[in-house]
């Protein structure tokens, strides 16, 4: 048993402690000075503070009626005009519940928004009555131009059946008389609304000199004209009356303007004096606030001179630097170093944590001999399955040959029969020379030619089919991989009905003479269950979908039991009669499949026939 010690744990709780009680008693003076604090403040938000804001919100509500007074003069629609209206009425409603909170609320205040109320009232109902006023007199000026149009076209009459040049001066005085009479709404002075009734009376002067004798329709709308543009008339009486109130509107709204300065000369005032007050209550504050930070200062810095000593003393010469050995040791670990020596001293943490890496340290070398052991392993099982891959190479070429082996006595007798018949022609083409018949002897060799092309196409065949095979997948006719396996298997057709249908265009992704190994194979199955059959017939046909090409091969022979469907594509499983066949062909050609990426499937009854389904990746 180890003696007690205290150990990093219980060595920083004492420091802690000590540390909490410098605290806690800067925390107490901190306490002490804030209480005063509150205190001041308290009372600074119950005298001046509440008298600022009201006087701010004050303020705010006196800007807010000065720049609304002007919107209702300036509303161009009664919608608009209330609106300002109503937005005045909640100002000076707001102004009143804000006067309340200050301490000097008296009849004074009282009195100045009363006037501010009254006058927003006349503006408002000065307004009404000039927007009354401009309304009938729009309603006036609307006669102007019915009684214009009579007027002028009884004077075009009278001028189209007289040459009188008093009839053309007086119909440009009338047209210039109605353009004048429009421009009355548009004056905003008395002077202009004088000048303009002046030329307006000038001219009923002239017209009215007038002796010329116009039809009565057109002399009773000249008088009525000349009757509303008079200043005795009713165009006259009504803008005059509106630019008296718009006289009046500029007098309330200056009105009710100094009264509204009036009002924030007098907040200005109070806030000043709130102002004062707040400023010699922050100066007492600010004073009890320096004497507390003075005195929590001090014990910062005793704080500071004590955590410095145990971060020197303890902390950094014996806890960080041990740490710092600790952090070395598992770098040098992490780098790939697992033999390096780890120092075990003391009883604390730090020298649990020396334990804790001893121990993953040998946890990391068990570790790596595993991972050495796996590796050997991985190396030894690609070895394994490159040389599977190479047999399995090599069983498909060997499937290939035995094919081929099962061909060669067909292929032997195709063969056969072209050199035959090359004796027998060179034979009679001899002749031929010997008697000088040139035309014989061309057609001769013509047959020659043909019989030597046949015989090459079957050694291509044989030569292309094999060889060993590219594992890379390229795009590969299909039409053209179809045809070479059925001329390979040419020896073995007769007899058998052989119908070909599909795209000739298509083509898949796969490896050309893999392709045609499988087609051999699938075929040369087919052809041998025909045998015996009354009808042979063997069906291959393609179709495209969207991305894949599937190709069927259908036959009509004995069909595949269905207990032998799941044992078909084993490898050495054969139904054949012995010397018939290894047993390599559908496993091979399941393989190969396999590695072009497509699908083989099969369907079979017996005594009815078997159908290859194939699919293919569209190039």
């Amino acid at each position: 048993m180890y003696p007690f010690r205290l150990g990093i744990g219980g060595r920083l709780v004492l420091a802690f402690l000590l540390l909490a009680a410098i605290t806690l008693l800067a925390a107490g003076l901190s306490y002490r000075s804030s209480s005063e604090l509150e205190a001041r403040l308290q009372q600074l938000r119950e005298t001046s503070i509440g008298v600022l804001y009201a006087a701010s919100r004050l303020n705010d509500q006196s800007r807010q009626v000065v720049a609304m007074v002007p919107q209702l003069v300036s509303a161009e629609s009664r919608t608009e005009r209330e609106r300002a209206r109503q937005g005045l009425d909640l100002a000076l409603n707001s102004m009143e519940d804000w006067m309340r909170h200050l301490p000097d609320y008296n009849r004074y205040f009282i009195e100045i928004t009363d006037q501010i109320r009254n006058s927003v009232e006349l503006l408002d109902a000065t307004v009404i009555r000039r927007e009354q006023l401009a309304w009938e007199s729009q309603q006036r000026r609307q006669l102007l131009y019915p009684l214009y149009l009579q007027a002028s076209d009884a004077l075009q009459a009278l001028q189209a059946r007289s040459s009188e040049p008093e009839l053309a001066i007086m119909l440009q005085t009338i047209n210039y008389l109605a353009a004048l009479a429009e421009k009355i709404a548009n004056d905003t002075s008395f002077n202009e609304l004088d000048y303009t009734f002046l030329r307006l009376e000038e001219m009923a002067d002239r017209l009215s000199q007038q002796t010329l004798p116009l039809p009565e329709p057109g002399r009773q709308s000249l008088e009525l004209l000349l009757n509303l543009v008079s200043r005795d008339g009713p165009l006259f009486r009504l803008k005059n009356e509106e630019l008296d109130l718009r006289y009046q509107e500029q007098f309330l709204v200056t009105n009710s303007q100094r009264h509204v300065r009036q009002l924030a000369t007098q907040i200005a005032h109070y806030s000043e004096t709130a102002n004062r007050q707040v400023d010699t209550d922050i100066a007492q504050s600010a004073h009890t606030v320096a004497r507390a930070s003075h005195a929590t200062l001090l014990l910062s810095l005793l704080s500071l001179v004590l955590v410095a000593g145990i971060s020197w003393l303890y902390v950094s010469r014996n806890v960080l630097a041990r740490i710092a050995r600790l952090q070395h040791n598992m770098r040098a670990i992490a780098s790939g170093r697992l033999d390096t020596p780890i120092r075990i001293r003391g009883r604390d943490e730090v020298t649990g944590m020396a334990r804790d890496l001893r121990h993953f340290q040998l946890t990391a070398l068990r570790a790596e001999r595993a991972r050495q052991r796996l590796a050997r392993e991985i190396e030894d099982r690609l070895h394994a399955e490159r040389q599977l891959r190479l047999t399995q190479e090599e069983l498909i070429q060997a499937g290939k040959l035995a094919a081929l082996g099962q061909l060669s006595v067909a292929i032997t007798h195709e063969i056969n029969q072209p050199l035959n018949a090359m004796s027998t022609q060179l034979h009679s083409v001899g002749r031929y020379l010997a008697r000088n018949e040139a035309d014989k002897v061309e057609q001769g060799l013509g047959k020659l030619r043909h019989l030597l092309d046949k015989a090459g196409t079957i050694t291509r065949h044989l030569r292309s089919f094999a060889r060993k095979a590219d594992s890379r997948l390229s795009p590969v006719a299909l039409a053209a991989v179809v045809e070479a396996a059925v001329e390979l298997l040419q020896p073995r057709w007769r007899g058998v009905a052989l119908r070909i249908e599909g795209d000739p265009e298509a083509q898949v992704q796969a490896e050309a003479i893999r392709l045609e190994q499988v087609l051999v194979n699938l075929l040369g199955n087919a052809l041998d269950a025909l045998e015996g059959r009354s009808s042979p017939r063997v069906h291959i046909h393609w179709r495209q979908y969207q991305d894949q090409v599937q190709l069927c091969l259908e036959d009509n022979g004995c069909g595949i039991p269905p207990e032998q469907m799941e044992q078909i594509f084993d490898p050495y499983y054969t139904t054949k009669a012995p010397g018939k066949g290894l047993g390599l062909g559908l496993a091979i050609s399941y393989n190969i499949m396999q590695d072009l990426g497509g699908q083989i499937r099969l369907s079979s009854t017996p005594g009815r026939g078997t159908t290859f389904n194939l699919r293919f990746n569209r190039a």
